[in-house]
């Protein structure tokens, strides 16, 4: 299998020639190609699919593969910080089925007491209380979460685990301001992907193999993820009329939380996961 007819597929759709990009993708999925026949499946159905409307197969994605030991690796980073900072409180962004937080609250010597979750997904927010009907679970976005605010509402800490990216960055911005003053500590973990430039050569090339070497790591349950998530994903990265996912690097992070008036900034590796490096973010709400 070339990944050269992947990369091209993938800089059509970005130039918005589907049709190109149908061909290209016929010819590598002929080769083997798992991406190739998921984004063919995705554009012949019109790809309107957000990557988080099939529970089943992100919550596949997530407990296999490479993100078995990358959320090993989360659950014991954010284990540290509550041992190390000592939350009362915390609030938990974009939490999905509790991957990340359900794991560090069982590692940590010190958990926080009190935890609220925010999640937009009904599947996934009921699958997590469920497992914990101590949490007090909100079902919103983070925009609508971060507007609705009350100068009462206040948490030591606030964390997200690889749900930022999921919000447009204006959006993220808006709600990061917001959110600032009602929390005492913010930490994000996010991957600190390859900074290249949009629709470069480089970037197709590079998106094509982080795709593909994702897929061929779930075997049986490769189609189900290639198609139920992954796809949807990255057709969320590269449509610009139809964007649902705004990764960036860690530096670009940075700047972000300083716009939204976050200091103290502090970055640590968390795990070499096969996509990009996973980072913890640190930030304090308060000079």
């Amino acid at each position: 299998m070339s990944l050269n007819d992947l990369s091209a597929a993938l800089a059509a759709i970005v130039a918005g020639r589907d049709d190109d990009a149908t061909h290209a993708l016929r010819r590598v999925s002929g080769d083997g190609s798992i991406m190739a026949r998921a984004l063919l499946h995705a554009l012949n159905d019109g790809a309107t699919g957000g990557a988080y409307d099939e529970a089943a197969a992100f919550q596949t994605f997530i407990r296999a593969g490479g993100n078995v030991p990358l959320y090993a690796s989360v659950g014991d980073t954010l284990a540290a910080v509550y041992d190390e900072r000592r939350p009362a409180t915390l609030l938990d962004i974009g939490t999905g089925d509790g991957m990340a937080l359900l794991p560090a609250l069982a590692k940590a010597s010190h958990p926080p007491a009190d935890v609220t979750v925010v999640e937009p997904h009904p599947g996934l927010l009921a699958s997590l209380t469920a497992r914990r009907p101590d949490v007090r679970a909100i079902a919103a976005t983070l925009e609508a979460f971060a507007a609705s605010l009350t100068e009462n509402d206040r948490w030591d800490l606030a964390q997200s685990t690889f749900a930022l990216q999921s919000v447009a960055p204006e959006a993220r911005r808006e709600a990061l301001r917001l959110l600032r003053p009602h929390v005492g500590e913010l930490a994000i973990v996010e991957f600190d992907v390859p900074d290249l430039a949009w629709a470069s050569d480089e970037m197709s090339a590079s998106l094509a193999r982080r795709y593909e070497r994702a897929a061929s790591e779930y075997g049986a349950d490769a189609e189900l993820v290639a198609g139920g998530f992954l796809a949807p994903m990255l057709l969320g990265q590269i449509r610009a009329a139809r964007p649902s996912n705004w990764e960036q690097p860690i530096a670009a992070w940075i700047d972000e939380l300083r716009d939204c008036g976050f200091v103290r900034i502090y970055v640590e590796h968390v795990h070499d996961y096969s996509w990009a490096p996973a980072m913890l973010l640190s930030a304090s709400s308060q000079a």
